[in-house]
């Protein structure tokens, strides 16, 4: 990962605004400019350098860590290194993550900082991070196969009989087993009823014949996440569990048609609602049509009816339509998306041309 490149770009922003230093305490962003995990660790961004700050706890995997930022570790507190850096290069207005700093970490920092000004700024890091470049998209793509060979290992695992909360487990230890450092989230396992749930978590419930069983999982390697949803069902298909399968599948080839340099959040969310709105199912389909993956499972651009995002090539988002009714069950189809500047790559391989019949 190049992240003096990043921490290059990230500086053009920060001198276009009316701050002499930025400072950096998204942990997320922080791994983004220097690669460094951990629990504590905030990066100061001045005119000249890249300081990386953290305690003892993290001197060692600093040193292994970190890249395109001097480190350098205080105590106990923050401020006993910040203030005097601040003021050894002359700082008098400060830039802080706003979208992420509570209150409580802002006044923490207000008052022994007495002669600095506290700016607030809003997605600086996270708007260089939307865009992934061919490192990232691989650790996707490797994250991705992960997530589809878990898919194809658990369809000789999963049957009547078996608790939502056992099929979760599986998939989880199995990828972290093969390939994956960690999940991405905790798997969602909605079985018969619960497939209606959009964001259901894992029961004792027993997997029956009959049943759909809405699967949504992912993995991380590198730090990027990977996100996919199948759903199946336990035997013999009956006539309107196709129906509404084939509808999902078709929904989801449009809006996946949609992606494309240049398109609109709107636009690309529309384009498949619209082929599940014409079916009469409008008020089943309660979410947007996706979201940007990466380091965080959910980033900018979101594809949804009130998103403000246009796609940019190097842009990866869900396309994830559902049908969702109550007491019967539901179905969602989610596959990660490249935009390029010809259209668009789905990153996954699993099946899902058919309603798959366990």
């Amino acid at each position: 990962m190049d992240h003096a490149g990043r921490i290059k770009k990230l500086r053009q922003k920060v001198d276009a605004l009316d701050i002499d230093a930025l400072l950096v305490t998204n942990l997320t962003n922080v791994r983004y400019l220097t690669g460094f995990s951990g629990s504590n660790g905030q990066v100061l961004l001045t005119d000249e350098r890249a300081h990386f700050f953290s305690d003892g706890r993290y001197a060692a995997r600093a040193a292994d860590l970190v890249e395109g930022a001097e480190v350098e570790i205080y105590s106990s507190r923050l401020v006993e290194v910040l203030g005097p850096r601040l003021a050894a290069e002359g700082c008098s207005k400060l830039g802080i993550e706003s979208g992420t700093m509570t209150i409580a970490e802002r006044d923490d920092l207000e008052e022994p900082l007495d002669d600095i000004t506290l700016v607030p700024t809003k997605n600086l890091v996270e708007s260089l991070r939307r865009v992934k470049d061919a490192d990232e998209v691989s650790a996707l793509r490797e994250a991705i196969a992960v997530s589809d060979a878990a898919f194809s290992w658990l369809l000789t695992r999963l049957g009547p009989g078996r608790s939502e909360r056992e099929v979760a487990l599986d998939l989880e230890v199995w990828m972290r087993q093969h390939g994956a450092d960690e999940i991405s989230f905790e798997p969602i396992v909605g079985s018969g009823e619960l497939s209606a749930h959009i964001h259901h978590s894992p029961s004792h419930r027993q997997v029956e014949k009959g049943d759909l069983v809405l699967l949504d999982f992912g993995s991380r390697k590198d730090g990027y996440c990977s996100d996919m949803s199948r759903t199946v069902v336990m035997g013999p298909a009956s006539d309107r569990q196709r129906e509404i399968y084939d509808l999902v599948l078709a929904a989801q080839a449009a809006g996946i048609e949609a992606v494309t340099e240049g398109a609109d959040g709107v636009a690309v969310d529309a384009a498949a609602r619209k082929v599940i709105e014409d079916a009469g199912y409008a008020e089943n389909f309660g979410h947007g049509l996706g979201h940007g993956v990466g380091l965080d499972i959910h980033e900018a651009p979101r594809l949804h009816r009130i998103s403000e995002d246009t796609l940019v090539a190097g842009d990866v988002v869900t396309v994830e339509p559902g049908v969702y009714l109550p007491v019967w069950g539901g179905v969602r189809i989610e596959d990660c998306v490249l935009v390029t500047e010809e259209g668009c790559d789905v990153l996954g391989s699993a099946p899902k041309e058919a309603l798959i019949e366990l």
